[in-house]
């Protein structure tokens, strides 16, 4: 039998126990779930792992999650949760939103009368473009050679070719996309760069907006696309949920690689961070691999250290943390994601 879960879109300030209906992820009733002044915005849902879920069905599911939070954004300011994050029941979402309650309030006061507008920007016309940089002396110059070496000779060129072509392009596109940006970014919070799609996207950027200065960005697009005279397609996309600044994601840890950190590191059964850190520094100047010149496994050793030093500061967000079975198995926190670029 598959165990019910909670699916949780998002965290807004509420106190109201509200439910929206049925707009959920399999048509699950979207309610708030109240701690103290902040709310889990959630569905019902069976626990399942959502990488393991067709394509088709996580898009589907993708776009539900993101028309909700979408309209919850209507009322309420409301911070992200990551996308699939589901926990095992009214427990552990309890459990969450008591552990994670101060840096969800922090996160919403920030994030408090902003919005965001993701800009894309791309070439008009990409092959005017292209012909533009073909024109260039030194490509023209590698094109006037090939046309006079023998077959052998001809491809190396044209391998030469095709990046001095690239990276004319990739030049040209971040000259423009860093234009774009200084101007946009004065009526901004925050800015986040993203990937652009292809090589016909100059700009792909969200950026965090004070909700009473969106008319003035988009007018600041819209100056724009006149100085380009149409050489420049812009679109905006929002306003939108702070997803690239503030999408928050839910942390657990094995037993098992806490513990062997806290062997590792020579530790007890609790520990606070300072003990953490001093433990850490004191086997660093023991063990350090510049002390065992010849020895292969020294910078192991080493890096063996660090990384149990690492878990343990990331799992020990408290004055005291208990290394008991029972304690980090039920340990839950809540975390701004690291979103990609």
């Amino acid at each position: 039998m598959t165990q019910e879960g909670k699916f949780i879109y998002g965290f807004i300030s509420t106190k109201e126990q509200k439910n929206l209906g049925s707009i959920g992820i399999e048509q699950g009733d979207v309610y708030f779930f109240p701690y103290k002044d902040v709310a889990a915005v959630v569905s019902d849902l069976p626990l399942i792992q959502f990488d393991s879920l067709p394509r088709e069905t996580l898009l589907r599911n993708l776009a539900v999650y993101q028309a909700v939070i979408e309209m919850v954004m209507k009322s309420h300011h409301i911070i992200p949760m990551k996308f699939g994050t589901v926990v095992q029941g009214e427990e552990d979402l309890k459990k969450m939103l008591e552990k994670g309650y101060g840096r969800i309030n922090t996160n919403l006061k920030e994030m408090e009368n902003k919005i965001e507008l993701d800009v894309a920007a791309l070439w008009s016309n990409f092959d005017s473009i292209l012909k533009e940089i073909g024109e260039e002396e030194e490509i023209k110059r590698l094109k006037e050679e090939a046309l006079t070496k023998p077959p052998e000779q001809v491809f190396e060129i044209k391998v030469q070719l095709g990046k001095l072509v690239k990276d004319t392009l990739d030049k040209k596109r971040e000259q423009c996309a860093s234009q774009l940006s200084d101007v946009l970014k004065k009526d901004a919070a925050n800015y986040r760069s993203h990937a652009v799609m292809d090589d016909s996207m100059i700009m792909n950027t969200a950026f965090l907006i004070d909700k009473d200065r969106q008319e003035t960005f988009e007018t600041k697009v819209d100056q724009l696309d006149k100085q380009y005279n149409g050489g420049i397609n812009f679109r905006i996309v929002g306003p939108l949920p702070p997803y690239s600044f503030t999408t928050l994601e839910m942390k657990t840890v094995e037993f098992g690689e806490v513990n062997e950190a806290k062997e590792v590191l020579g530790l007890g059964e609790e520990a606070t961070i300072l003990e953490i850190k001093s433990a850490y520094r004191e086997m660093s100047k023991r063990f350090h691999p510049d002390k065992y010149p010849g020895d292969p496994e020294a910078q192991k050793r080493f890096e063996k250290m660090t990384k149990a030093y690492q878990m343990l500061n990331d799992y020990c967000n408290e004055d005291r943390c208990s290394f008991k079975e029972v304690d980090v198995r039920g340990w839950i926190d809540v975390r701004r994601s690291v979103v990609s670029g």
